[in-house]
């Protein structure tokens, strides 16, 4: 009777440990979704505070902004070697002066006036990159590479990729299900347009309401092939091709791909065991595109397409990763290729302000491992006590 006893004391200790982590995982601060004027205020705001900070501390407010809305997946070594750190010490400023700003961290759907729906945090994560000169890795590039690896080895050949990703690209979704639901998809085309316009005078929020303003898919697509691929014939079967070599082509993308082991150093070319899956995932989009157009031949009027960090800033993010040898062949690669010059000077002091910080002190998955452990210990002093106290209970 006496074993019965403590056992059911026991079960229920265990039971009601399980509620409170319960209780306290459902408490911690969660991204609420906001209407889309109100979300566009809150970034008005927040310029504002970045303009402000930006003067005394000669920075760049449209970096400040876009990188204070960066947050989770969006603040990995990847993004931070890319997109650049947040800074700790505007953060600390935003709360001071207007801490419901902080609603803007970890935004998940907006609703646009058209009624479409968009992941308004990845947008402005990807607008961030764009900034810097680096259009596709952080949009539409990073998500195909995403798309490619949830398939991996599902199929033999690009069609066959492609027939099993229809499943769920571009379907409603707001990250739940697809790695390339139609707010991604939206957010990807979105942030090549606007970011693509930004200064560093552009008043974010405004250029966000102007382009939304009546905005149809239809010039959504348009905007994005022509900034993109240039003047090209959708209709072509050429066009899937110039899709996948710009992807291809990209140094940014490059290096996500090296760094998520599917490029080869050897030649610094794409592992050919990824090539079918990445080339479904690109056939796929250029056949969206071509449909939202309507098959039109799109014409560029400046023909100049955006381009990403040149090889030097290449091989520097890589000797920033302590891999000097990839760095080398990825330095020999672009130089032996014909390629544009970078849109955007900004990248190249953006890798080097990361490749400071990742060979001094900081190492995003080491911090995180730390943080589990913690949290891990935690627990298990939790536990343990609660058994002492059981323990304690029965000798009386």
């Amino acid at each position: 009777m006496t074993t019965r006893s403590h056992s059911f004391r026991l079960s229920r200790l265990i039971w009601m440990l399980g509620i409170v982590l319960a209780l306290l995982f459902w408490a911690a601060p969660r991204a609420a979704a906001e209407d889309y004027d109100t979300t566009l205020d809150k970034l008005g705001r927040l310029q504002d505070l970045a303009t402000e900070y930006a003067a005394e501390h000669d920075g760049d407010p449209i970096l400040l902004t876009l990188s204070y809305t960066r947050t989770g997946s969006y603040n990995t070594s990847m993004w931070q070697l890319t997109a650049g750190g947040r800074d700790t010490e505007f953060d600390a400023y935003v709360a001071e002066q207007d801490a419901e700003l902080s609603s803007l961290q970890g935004m998940n759907t907006v609703t646009l006036p058209n009624g479409e729906k968009i992941d308004f945090g990845h947008l402005l994560a990807s607008m961030n990159l764009v900034y810097n000169g680096l259009p596709i890795t952080g949009s539409w590039g990073g998500d195909c590479m995403e798309l490619a690896q949830a398939y991996y080895g599902q199929a033999s050949d690009a069609a066959g990729y492609a027939d099993a990703m229809r499943d769920t690209f571009n379907i409603n979704d707001d990250g739940s299900v697809s790695k390339f639901g139609d707010q991604d998809l939206r957010a990807d085309l979105d942030s090549v347009v606007v970011g693509s316009q930004l200064t560093k005078d552009t008043d974010i929020a405004d250029a966000l309401r102007s382009y939304y303003d009546g905005l149809t898919e239809y010039d959504r697509a348009y905007q994005f092939i022509s900034l993109s691929f240039g003047t090209v014939d959708t209709s072509s079967s050429d066009f899937a091709d110039t899709v996948y070599d710009c992807l291809l082509s990209d140094s940014g993308m490059q290096l996500l791909f090296y760094m998520n082991g599917m490029w080869t150093p050897s030649g610094w070319s794409l592992d050919e065991n990824y090539a079918p899956a990445v080339r479904g995932a690109t056939d796929l989009l250029a056949e969206y595109l071509s449909g939202a157009v309507n098959g039109e031949k799109v014409k560029s009027e400046t023909n100049d397409r955006l381009v990403a960090m040149g090889g030097q800033a290449l091989a520097d993010a890589l000797t920033a990763l302590g891999d000097t040898e990839a760095a080398s062949q990825a330095l020999n690669a672009t130089e032996s290729a014909s390629s544009g010059s970078s849109s955007s000077s900004s990248t190249s002091a953006v890798l080097e302000d990361a490749t400071h910080t990742l060979q001094s002190s900081f190492n995003v998955k080491i911090f995180e491992l730390v943080l589990l452990i913690v949290a891990a210990i935690a627990i298990f002093f939790l536990i343990m006590s609660c058994a002492l106290f059981v323990s304690h209970r029965r000798k009386k």
